[in-house]
């Protein structure tokens, strides 16, 4: 009998799931809470817009639950094996991007940048990058207004490009160590995967649509020459970024011998796409058309489809 195991990072904490693909009866779970900073927040008592995560808690956290949620499925059930599980999959909070090195490790493991705020994951709710966000807005209402389109109108503090932007105003050594960013939804399948090159995992649509204004129509992220408007070195870093990004269709590859040992799981079964924890949440609860889902968590989202 197949199973399959889920994992959702949220704000405090990370969670797994070992679930019956033929019945959907839950079969394990587990709980297992940041141990960096206050409630796994990383925070500045001279800044109170400022939330950011230790990147290594988030590894910590995928042994750690899945692990024990399987442990937990075994105890329910003595016929359950590990072999039988056939895929695995996470959501996360977005938007939640990270500086890595060329290697696709997290700079803020890097000694010198340990201690580092801006070397660490910029949590969904750091709000530091207010007039980035606001200055995006303005030049893309006068340069793209395309871009405005999709998201609203107004583009926030707690997405994917003012952060990135503010970071580069404020810190230009972590800019500079970071060959580029990812988001966490990205990150967690990737390292599941054993990706060792930023340029080579398969980033999700979901989290880059909303978040960093990409869209097939125009090409994939925003185009140089606007990024240009707001800073060089925005531009010169969009392709180390990516060119396409994918829907819940695609796997992002599968799982690499290194986190089958830790994991106690198959080598090579699939891996699904990393996207917003609220998106698959929606999906999860049967949103269609004539369907609206409410998720209520950190914060409050409500999710429709329209033809």
């Amino acid at each position: 009998m197949p199973f399959t195991i889920g994992l959702d990072y949220g704000t405090n904490s990370a969670r797994a799931l070992v679930v019956d693909c033929g019945s959907g009866r839950e079969l394990g779970t587990a709980v297992v809470e940041y141990p960096s900073g206050d409630q796994g927040i990383l925070l500045d008592p001279s800044n109170h817009h400022l939330a950011r995560q230790n990147p290594a808690d988030y590894l910590h956290a995928l042994e750690e639950a899945t692990v024990a949620a399987l442990a937990a499925a075994k105890e329910a059930d003595r016929a359950f094996r590990p072999e039988d599980v056939v895929g695995i999959g996470m959501d996360g909070t977005g938007s939640s991007p990270i500086p890595v090195d060329a290697g696709n490790q997290p700079v803020g493991v890097q000694e010198r940048f340990a201690d580092n705020l801006n070397a660490q994951c910029w949590l969904w709710k750091d709000h530091t990058s207010i007039p980035e966000a606001a200055a995006i807005t303005a030049k893309a209402r006068k340069l793209r207004p395309q871009y405005l389109a999709k998201i609203g109108g107004t583009y926030s503090s707690e997405w994917f490009w003012a952060k990135i932007w503010h970071c580069l105003k404020t810190d230009p050594e972590v800019f500079a160590a970071a060959h580029s960013w990812v988001e966490l939804s990205d990150f967690i399948p990737s390292v599941l995967a054993g990706v060792t090159d930023p340029a080579d995992i398969v980033r999700g649509v979901c989290m880059a649509g909303h978040k960093a204004l990409y869209a097939d129509e125009w090409g994939g992220l925003p185009d140089q020459e606007f990024l240009a408007t707001l800073d060089p070195q925005l531009a010169a870093l969009r392709d180390r970024l990516y060119h396409k990004a994918h829907d819940a269709s695609v796997s992002s590859g599968r799982l690499c011998g290194e986190w089958s040992g830790k994991l106690g799981l198959p080598a090579g079964i699939p891996i699904a796409i990393g996207e917003m924890d609220v998106h698959y949440g929606a999906i999860g609860c049967g949103v269609d058309e004539g369907t609206l889902v409410k998720v209520i968590g950190t914060s409050t989202c409500d999710c429709a489809v329209v033809s």
